[in-house]
């Protein structure tokens, strides 16, 4: 049996997060993954009906990582502040030809 593949990605938000008040704002890094960018999102919704109704089987899903950093290069200090974030996920499917 003959297969075809075909890859998708769906992009995961995160929360804008802030310290601080009024004039003394800062934004943070982000923490804080916005669930509903995705099972909330009508577009994610409607690709993944299409693709089970055009015969598509989802067999595999690989998160894609972004890094994220930030540094002080002042000369009385440094400090080095870094980690991974999920960007969004690929998608790969297939289906009998």
């Amino acid at each position: 049996m003959a297969f075809e593949y075909q890859a998708s990605f769906v992009a995961v938000t995160y929360d804008k997060e802030q310290r601080g008040v009024w004039l003394f704002k800062e934004d943070l890094l982000p923490t804080t993954p916005n669930p509903g960018s995705l099972y909330n999102n009508p577009e994610y919704q409607k690709h993944m009906a299409a693709m089970g109704k055009a015969g598509w089987e989802l067999v595999s899903v690989q998160p894609l990582l972004r890094g994220v950093s930030q540094y002080d290069k002042s000369e009385h200090c440094s400090f080095g502040l870094g980690y991974s974030l999920t960007a969004g996920y690929y998608l790969f499917w297939k289906r009998a030809t």
